[in-house]
């Protein structure tokens, strides 16, 4: 059966710390290296397959060694059965002090006793009667 993990939303506490210091390579040491991993940001450009894609993708994100975005966790909620565990929480991403909330997910697999995202998901909530506007419809 699924316990609740602190572990679990601990790592995910830590990897949102380490986008906020702009620690690349933190992020990377706490990202499985299997070919199954996936992240999928906000932006709709954002899906990054493997690990290197997920490394490129942060890389050029942070050409000035900055993110850019400030992250904050508001609340989370880790689980965990065995080897696997995953997380969600509510936060809110922050540039030019203006904030946005924002939806995280994660799944972690325990590889050698530490725990490494396998998927991750940020998404930035639209409303129903919204969804339809042009700009949210894919073109070509």
């Amino acid at each position: 059966m699924p316990e609740r993990s602190p572990e679990i939303e601990q790592v995910l506490r830590d990897t949102l710390d380490a986008m906020v210091r702009s620690d690349v390579d933190e992020i990377g040491r706490r990202t499985s290296r299997d070919a199954c991993v996936l992240s999928i940001g906000s932006d709709a450009s954002e899906w990054a397959e493997g690990y290197d894609e997920i490394m490129r993708l942060l890389r050029e994100s942070t050409p000035e060694g900055e993110l850019g975005v400030r992250v904050g966790l508001d609340d989370v909620k880790g689980f965990r059965e065995g080897s696997v565990g995953w997380a969600a929480g509510h936060g809110y991403f922050e540039m030019e002090g203006r904030r946005v909330p924002v939806r995280l997910t994660a799944v972690l697999h325990q590889e050698d006793g530490d725990w490494k995202a396998v998927q991750s998901h940020a998404s930035i909530g639209v409303p129903n009667e919204q969804m339809l506007d042009p700009m949210f419809q894919r073109t070509g």
